[in-house]
């Protein structure tokens, strides 16, 4: 398990620092980059979700205190909705909630709640309590629940403002806090890893582009690799944004333009690397060839001295064997010479 972690951290120092290797990265095998990709960004997930619970928990934290100290008591009971005020509650503007609250859960008439859904509209977010029903409006028009069917839906019991207050401290609200947790983990893994995906997508077919433009034929598959590993820092990049705005406030104008911005530099580094392969294993290639030449002609020159030394060794012996031949030829004519001069018959 550790020679895993330590190969995954290899893999993210050398995306961001050694460019060298981003030539073997568009060949390493494509489940490899699958698995890199899935676990960078449920890492980045991890601590993205923590900071975004962590800013739901001081909107949740300062609606319970506008809630305890801004609504009167209340009660709920046998589907009707008690506040103990005689006068309508309108509230506007609360933090990190509705623009407008109407509480009214005395005895009214259809008048008066046209009325309310009337100044309910006027408003992009807002709530109407009544004694039996609540109206809200999230941004797209007004939606009507009854408490009855609340109540059977969520099987939701009676209450009072002490009761709810106390429900939302201790335990339970760890409890809330993992739900929110889990449930914002699994939607924003989805929808990172999706948008990651498809930004890798669009530069890897940017960087094909630009490969055909410097003239280098680089395949569609190896250039999107490249173009996950090149998405590294800027998933970093992103990381440390999140954490810092969330905590501080703090915004980046056209972030998203020079997170692509970063990824497309790594982008053109890495094709210049393999250009620059290219050009080192061509200059390689001509040297072997070089070299392969040399030897071809050194062994012809051998070839050729043997060839003129055996032709001489074979003159050699042609002349040795012409010159036998020549010595036979005198010495037989010698002693023929010799027989002719010696006397015959009477004269011997």
């Amino acid at each position: 398990m550790q020679t895993k972690e330590n190969s995954f951290i290899k893999k993210i120092i050398s995306s961001i620092k050694d460019f060298e290797k981003y030539p073997e990265m568009a060949v390493e095998p494509f489940r490899n980059i699958c698995k890199y990709i899935v676990t960078l960004i449920a890492i980045f997930t991890l601590i993205v979700t923590a900071v975004s619970v962590y800013d739901v928990s001081k909107d949740i934290n300062s609606g319970i205190e506008y809630f305890k100290n801004e609504i009167p008591n209340l009660s709920f009971s046998n589907n009707k909705l008690t506040v103990e005020t005689v006068e309508p509650i309108k509230l506007t503007n609360i933090p990190n909630a509705f623009d407008i609250l109407i509480i009214d859960t005395n005895e009214i008439t259809n008048e008066q709640i046209n009325s309310y859904e009337s100044e309910l509209e006027k408003h992009s977010t807002g709530a109407i309590l009544l004694s039996d029903k609540m109206i809200l409006n999230l941004g797209n028009g007004t939606i009507t629940y009854t408490y009855e069917k609340l109540v059977q839906s969520y099987k939701i019991g009676d209450m009072t403002k002490e009761t709810i207050l106390n429900y939302l401290s201790g335990s339970n609200m760890i409890m809330i806090y993992v739900g929110i947790y889990i449930m914002s983990y699994i939607y924003l893994f989805i929808a990172y890893l999706i948008s990651t995906l498809m930004d890798a997508l669009i530069l890897g077919t940017i960087g094909y582009v630009t490969a055909l433009i410097m003239r280098i034929r680089i395949k569609y598959i190896p250039m999107l690799k490249i173009a996950i590993h090149a998405l590294t820092l800027p998933v970093i990049l992103n990381l440390l944004y999140i954490v810092v705005q969330a905590l501080f406030g703090f915004e980046i104008k056209y972030f998203e333009i020079m997170y692509i911005a970063v990824a497309y530099i790594y982008i053109v580094a890495s094709i210049l690397m393999i250009k620059s392969d290219i050009i080192k294993r061509g200059q390689e290639l001509a040297k072997i060839i070089e070299e392969q030449e040399k030897v071809k002609q050194e062994l012809e020159r051998q070839k050729e001295e043997q060839r003129q030394k055996e032709e001489g060794e074979r003159r050699k012996k042609q002349e040795e064997k012409e010159k036998k031949k020549q010595e036979k030829k005198e010495r037989e004519e010698s002693k023929k010479e010799g027989l002719q001069g010696e006397p015959q018959g009477d004269n011997a």
